[in-house]
C-alpha cells in the first residue's frame, strides 16, 4: 500500500474517531440529562384517577416450563391491586403442552382466571389475539411467560393512564437469573441502562420507542384501533413473526398516543444464560429495530428533535464503530500496533462514561463490570448487526418460534459463540 493511501485511511480513522467520540459524549450527556429529570418527575406521582380501571392480565405461552409458568402465575395472584382484575393465559400450541397442563388446570380454575389452548401455533400476535378477543377491561397490561411482575406492579403500571393522552406504559424489566454467570450479569446491567436511561429519556418527552413485551399495560380502546395493523403486519411480504413489542409501540405513537416508561412499575425476566442463546434474541431484536426505523419515519418529526436525534443516533454509531473497527484493524496492520491499542482505550473510555451515571443512581460500583459489555457489543453484537441487515425477511431465528432455525443460522452462532 502507497504512502498517499495509507495517509488517507489514517485520516479516515481520524476523523471517524472524533466524530464518534463527539457523538458518543453529546448524546450520552443528554440521555442522561432527560433521564434525570424523567426519574424525578416519575416520583411526583400522578393525580388520584377515582375509581380504578379495570385490568386484563394477557399472558401468551409457548413452551414455557412449569417453574417459570408457577412463578409467573403466583406472582400475578400476588397483586395488591384493588380494582378488578383478570387474568388471560393462552398457550401458542406448545409441544410440551401436556408437561405443563396440571399447571394450567390449577390456576384455570381460579375465579378471575381464563386459559386458552389453542391448537396450533401461530406466534405470540396471534396468541395475543386470541385473548384479546376476551378482553372487556379499560387497560391491557401484557407480560411473557417467564416474567414476575412485583406485587404492586399493576398498582404502579396504571396509575399514568389517568391521563387520557397517555396511550402504554413500559415498566422497569430487570433480569432473574442475573447472577447465573458472567453474560447474564452484563445484560442485567445492559437492561438498567436500557431501561433507566434509554426509555427514561424518551419518557421525558412522552415518546417511549419500544414498550417492553415482558411487562407493559395499554389503554384497549387504543389497541383496539390499531389491532387489525398489528396483527396483519408484513414486510416486504412477509408475515412478520418478531419485533410485536416495538411494531406495536410505534402503531401507539402514529396514532397520536403518548408512551412512557414507569420505574416504580417493576418485574424480572430470564436472560440468555448462553452466548449462542444470546446471538438468537439479538439478531431477532436487531432485525424488529431497522424494520421499524422504516416504518417509524413518516411520524418522527411529531415525536420532538430529541427523539430525532436518538434515533438518529441509534441508526449512526454502529456504523462509525463498524468503520472504527476495519480502519483502525488496518492502521495497525500495515502502519503502528500502537493504533489498535488506542481503540481499545477509546472503547473503555466510552464504556466509563456509560456506567457513570448508573453507578450514580444505583450506588453500585459493580457497575463498572459494564466495560465488558463495550466489548461484546464490539465483536460479537456489530456482526449481528450486519447479518440482521442482511436478513430482514428471514423470519426463522426467533428464540420460541415453532419454525427451527436453519443449520446456516446455528453455524453462524457457533462460530460467533467460538470467539469469546
Amino acid at each position: 500500500m502507497t504512502q498517499v493511501s495509507l495517509s488517507f485511511l489514517y485520516g479516515v480513522l481520524r476523523s471517524t474517531l472524533a466524530v464518534y467520540i463527539a457523538l458518543v459524549a453529546l448524546h450520552f450527556v443528554l440521555e442522561v440529562f432527560f433521564a434525570h429529570r424523567a426519574y424525578r418527575r416519575s416520583k411526583q406521582g400522578f393525580p388520584d384517577p377515582g375509581a380504578l380501571p379495570s385490568v386484563d392480565v394477557v399472558v401468551p405461552c409457548y413452551n414455557e416450563d412449569a417453574e417459570h409458568l408457577t412463578a409467573c402465575f403466583d406472582a400475578l395472584l400476588d397483586q395488591d391491586y384493588q380494582g378488578e382484575l383478570h387474568v388471560l393465559v393462552v398457550d401458542d400450541g406448545s409441544p410440551n403442552r401436556e408437561q405443563v397442563r396440571h399447571v394450567y388446570d390449577q390456576y384455570g380454575a381460579l375465579d378471575g382466571w381464563h386459559v386458552l389452548l389453542p391448537a396450533a401455533n401461530r406466534g405470540k400476535r396471534h396468541a395475543q389475539d386470541a385473548a384479546l378477543a376476551h378482553c372487556r377491561s379499560d387497560i391491557v397490561v401484557t407480560i411473557d411467560s417467564d416474567t414476575e411482575i412485583a406485587a404492586d406492579g399493576v398498582t404502579q403500571i396504571v396509575r399514568p393512564f389517568v391521563d387520557q393522552r397517555i396511550g402504554a406504559v413500559t415498566g422497569d424489566v430487570a433480569v432473574t437469573n442475573r447472577s447465573a454467570n458472567i453474560l447474564t450479569r452484563l445484560i442485567g446491567m445492559r437492561y438498567w441502562v436500557a431501561f433507566n436511561q434509554e426509555r427514561a429519556a424518551q419518557s421525558y418527552f412522552r415518546s417511549v420507542l419500544c414498550c417492553s413485551g415482558p411487562f407493559s399495560a395499554y389503554r384497549r380502546s387504543d389497541l383496539m384501533a390499531i389491532w387489525p395493523a398489528y396483527i396483519s403486519q408484513t414486510f416486504k411480504g412477509t408475515p412478520c413473526t418478531y419485533g410485536d413489542d416495538r411494531h406495536l409501540t410505534n402503531l401507539i405513537l402514529a396514532k397520536g398516543s403518548q408512551t412512557l416508561f414507569l420505574p416504580q412499575a417493576r418485574a424480572r425476566t430470564n436472560a440468555p444464560e448462553t452466548i449462542r442463546g444470546y446471538l438468537k434474541q439479538q439478531l431477532r431484536w436487531n432485525k424488529s429495530f431497522y424494520r421499524e426505523v422504516l416504518w417509524t419515519l413518516p411520524f418522527l418529526s411529531r415525536l420532538g428533535a430529541y427523539i430525532a436525534f436518538e434515533m438518529s443516533v441509534q441508526v449512526l454509531l454502529p456504523l462509525l464503530l463498524t468503520v472504527l473497527i476495519l480502519s483502525s484493524t488496518l492502521v495497525a496492520i500495515l502502519l503502528h500496533p500502537a493504533v489498535g491499542l488506542r481503540y481499545v482505550a477509546v472503547t473503555a473510555m466510552m464504556g466509563l462514561l456509560r456506567c457513570s451515571y448508573a453507578i450514580y443512581r444505583t450506588r453500585d460500583p459493580r457497575f463498572v463490570m459494564f466495560l465488558l459489555y463495550g466489548f461484546i457489543h464490539v465483536f460479537l453484537l456489530i456482526p449481528v448487526r450486519i447479518r440482521a441487515l442482511l436478513t430482514l425477511t428471514d423470519n426463522r431465528w426467533g428464540t420460541r418460534t415453532a419454525v427451527a432455525s436453519s443449520p446456516a443460522h446455528d453455524e453462524l452462532a457457533d462460530r460467533l459463540a467460538d470467539a469469546v
